[in-house]
């Protein structure tokens, strides 16, 4: 299945995502693996995820410029809109958007394993203003996208501080967020991934 999806996603990004990412061995309780959130932020212009979201319709996040090493990005998820820019600093991959004033949050701290916590503002598709936890739950995911299954992911739990409302987030090397789970059911999960133009700082 993980091959069916692969060839969907080079079809729909071109020669950019001919090479998927190596596949890796699951982590266990006696040989645990580490992440870098750089793995999962995507440095093109041009970039761009397409979702199905929760109850049907499509949501989009696009890469629109790469400059002085950031990424500016819009995002259209149904009712939710917003902007921002993404950058890597010190391995840390953090977020700054315009629909809240929390200034500049990690969305991926620079090392992970599993079991990693941080706190940070919520999620943009978790919408709150509220402050949240987050935690890697695990290293090599499967997920069941709308296109086949795709594995390797990095699953990260939010929750509020009580332990409250989990949503989970699953990203790939090399393509970023693939799929958002929420109380019940999934908010979005990726249809399409485009990997953009050269990655170069303009």
């Amino acid at each position: 299945m993980r091959r069916a999806l692969a060839l969907t996603f080079v079809v729909a990004a071109g020669p950019a995502f001919a090479d998927p990412p190596t596949a890796r061995a699951p982590a266990t309780a006696t040989s645990e693996a580490t992440r870098l959130g750089a793995e999962y932020f995507i440095q093109k212009a041009g970039a761009s995820w397409t979702y199905q979201l929760q109850g049907g319709g499509r949501g989009r996040v696009a890469i629109t410029a790469f400059v002085d090493w950031r990424a500016s990005f819009t995002l259209s998820l149904g009712k939710k809109t917003a902007s921002g820019t993404w950058r890597v600093k010190d391995g840390h991959w953090l977020e700054r958007a315009g629909a809240r004033a929390d200034g500049e949050v990690v969305l991926l701290p620079a090392v992970m394993t599993r079991g990693t916590r941080w706190q940070a503002p919520a999620s943009l598709e978790k919408g709150t203003r509220a402050p949240a936890q987050f935690e890697v739950i695990a290293l090599d995911a499967q997920v069941e996208l709308p296109n086949g299954s795709l594995d390797g992911c990095l699953a990260v739990l939010e929750t509020g501080l009580d332990g409250s409302e989990p949503f989970t987030h699953y990203y790939a090397p090399n393509v970023g967020k693939v799929a958002v789970r929420g109380p019940a059911d999934w908010l979005l999960r990726l249809v399409e991934f485009r990997a953009g133009g050269r990655a170069r700082a303009e």
